[in-house]
């Protein structure tokens, strides 16, 4: 039998919930499973929070069997969890005490890259639109887009850019264009729909049927329906938000101070077959 296997049997005959720790004592009462490891009562621990409805974290399984119904820390009580009932779940945007390390981790890697991520508008915010849009360039080249990484992106923007603020070339010869829109507005500043409206526009007067929307800020509801309601143009909009997201994901702007590894237990390892 599993230790997952083990605490299942032993909550279904303990309907009320038991913490982790009488979890334990059941286990090795009722001769469920033999323990091997220095602390067996955190590796009980472990195995609930692994397969605990509403606990998620990158090693966190995938496949739910227990729910936390009350309590916190070493007395949180769990039961099997019957695959419907969740209105009951204790849920908090803040550390419990009921967490793993992996999940601490995984909180406060979350509340890490906020932070970065403001730190970024910032620093965008405080510069000139001209790096900003030039920022911008960089980010769709390093994303993938052109036929060149240092060739294929033209910086447009100025006084008389006629609506556009840079072009990628997807070919040597330039047939295919990805046209950019930039706008460093303050996070209070929306981007409205006159603004894609004449974007639109401006990608009209070149034939052109790609374009991407770029803005510090973020896009009001009609500027989103003006850009969805546009015909023969794809037309991607990026707000502040999404932004920092692919320039955290594309090494832009930021430097790696540490790398920490989390890990599993590859079961396979440990059986003959």
């Amino acid at each position: 039998m599993t230790i997952v296997g083990a605490i299942q049997k032993v909550l279904k005959s303990n309907r009320q919930g038991l913490s982790h720790t009488d979890i334990y004592d059941q286990i090795v009462k009722r001769n469920l499973y033999i323990f091997g490891a220095k602390d067996p009562k955190a590796i009980v621990r472990g195995k609930i929070r692994q397969h605990c409805v509403g606990v998620d974290y990158p090693s966190a399984s995938p496949t739910k069997h227990f729910i936390l119904v009350s309590g916190k820390g070493q007395n949180a009580i769990y039961q099997n969890w019957n695959g419907q009932e969740t209105s009951y779940v204790i849920t908090s945007n803040r550390p419990t005490g009921n967490e793993l390390p992996e999940e601490l981790i995984h909180i406060n890697h979350q509340k890490h890259i906020e932070n970065i991520s403001n730190q970024i508008m910032d620093k965008i915010h405080n510069s000139d639109p001209g790096f900003f849009e030039k920022l911008l360039i960089k980010l769709l080249l390093k994303m993938g887009f052109g036929w060149d990484k240092e060739k294929a992106g033209l910086h447009t923007g100025g006084p008389n850019d006629r609506g556009v603020d840079g072009v990628i070339y997807e070919d040597q010869l330039g047939l295919e264009r990805v046209y950019i829109q930039a706008k460093r507005y303050k996070t209070d500043n929306g981007v409205g729909s006159s603004e894609i409206h004449q974007f639109i526009g401006a990608m009209n007067t070149k034939n052109a049927n790609k374009g991407v929307f770029i803005t510090s800020s973020f896009f009001t509801k009609n500027a989103i329906e003006e850009a969805n309601d546009v015909r023969n143009i794809s037309l991607v909009l990026i707000d502040g938000e999404k932004l920092s997201a692919l320039l955290l994901k594309n090494g832009l702007g930021v430097n790696v101070a540490e790398e920490y590894r989390t890990y599993t237990i590859d079961s396979d390892a440990f059986s003959d077959s």
